[in-house]
């Protein structure tokens, strides 16, 4: 959606009056371009399309998609980065291919990504899966992601939440808010800030849209001067790392159920992605893990507190 209005106003084509922001609609003659989130199919058994454009397949499950594409008058797209075969392969490209057109894209085919996108994904030509998938557009073959118990549901706003912080540059800056449950195991998620190349400044802008002056923020500890410049205006703290390995962390934390809301679209990503480089030696890839490692740091802070008991017999 942020894409579409951004190529209708570098075109000079947007005009607020035809943008209902009350229900992320955008009208263009006698056309309506509608945008709305797929994450339950009971939501799809409404209204009618002429043309459905489904952005990201592999984060919807095929009755969503059932239920759209029959209510889809003329012609049905469907992107994704082919992470692993879905739906897609099973249902469509297998058991009806007469009727589909398939169209095997790469970032060598845009040409309006800029040069440093560009160096951002040949930096990761050493990574196999990633290169595959992302680089040459090829279906990887996903063999076990590190956490596989999760699912899209709402922030539990009665447990006391806080929030972890990724510092990045080239890499994007990284905040989530989170809240943790450690009575029923499970662990609340909201994508809060992805974004990259940021200035101190414009980062400190970023975070006050989502945090107050006393809520806690749990940050990287790699990089004390962007603390020490953040805490004059939050109520920021770096991560202890001592206490456990980034390795440790994780398998505690697979011992939760993980709630993505609906909005944490580039979490949702990590989360289909980041796996083990060596999972016997409890190193993970170091891809897909900015968000995550974000709210690593408030897992960690949060249980080591509380169940320092529990954390020991683990790290056992």
């Amino acid at each position: 959606m942020r894409d579409f209005f951004h190529i209708l106003m570098t075109e000079g084509l947007y005009s607020e009056s035809n943008h209902n922001r009350s229900d992320n609609s955008y009208r263009i003659g006698s056309n309506l371009v509608e945008f709305f989130s797929g994450d339950k199919s009971e939501r799809m058994k409404g209204a009618r399309r002429d043309i459905l454009f489904v952005n990201e397949a592999y984060g919807i499950n095929y009755e969503t998609f059932d239920q759209l594409e029959i209510r889809t008058k003329w012609l049905v797209f469907i992107d994704y980065n082919p992470v692993a075969e879905f739906w897609v392969n099973e249902e469509l490209l297998n058991k009806h291919p007469q009727d589909c057109a398939y169209i095997h894209s790469t970032f060598r085919d845009n040409p309006f990504l800029s040069d440093q996108i560009i160096e951002s994904i040949l930096r990761h030509r050493n990574s196999p899966y990633w290169w595959t998938v992302y680089g040459e557009g090829l279906t990887g073959k996903l063999e076990g992601a590190i956490f596989q118990n999760w699912r899209y549901g709402d922030f539990d706003s009665y447990i006391p939440y806080s929030f972890g912080l990724d510092f990045g540059f080239n890499d994007p800056d990284a905040m989530v808010k989170v809240a943790i449950d450690q009575r029923n195991r499970r662990m609340y998620w909201d994508q809060k800030i992805y974004q990259s190349g940021n200035t101190p400044e414009q980062l400190r802008t970023l975070i006050s849209q989502h945090v107050n002056r006393n809520d806690l923020i749990t940050a990287d500890c790699a990089d004390a001067r962007m603390i020490a410049e953040l805490k004059k205006y939050f109520n920021i703290k770096p991560v202890n790392k001592s206490k456990w390995t980034v390795g440790e962390a994780l398998r505690l934390m697979q011992d939760y159920e993980h709630i993505l809301t609906e909005d944490s679209t580039d979490l949702v990503k990590e989360f289909n992605n980041y796996l083990w480089s060596d999972k016997r030696a409890g190193i993970p890839i170091d891809d897909f893990d900015h968000l995550i490692d974000a709210g690593r740091y408030r897992f960690m802070e949060t249980v080591n507190n509380q169940s320092k008991g529990r954390v020991q017999w683990r790290k056992a």
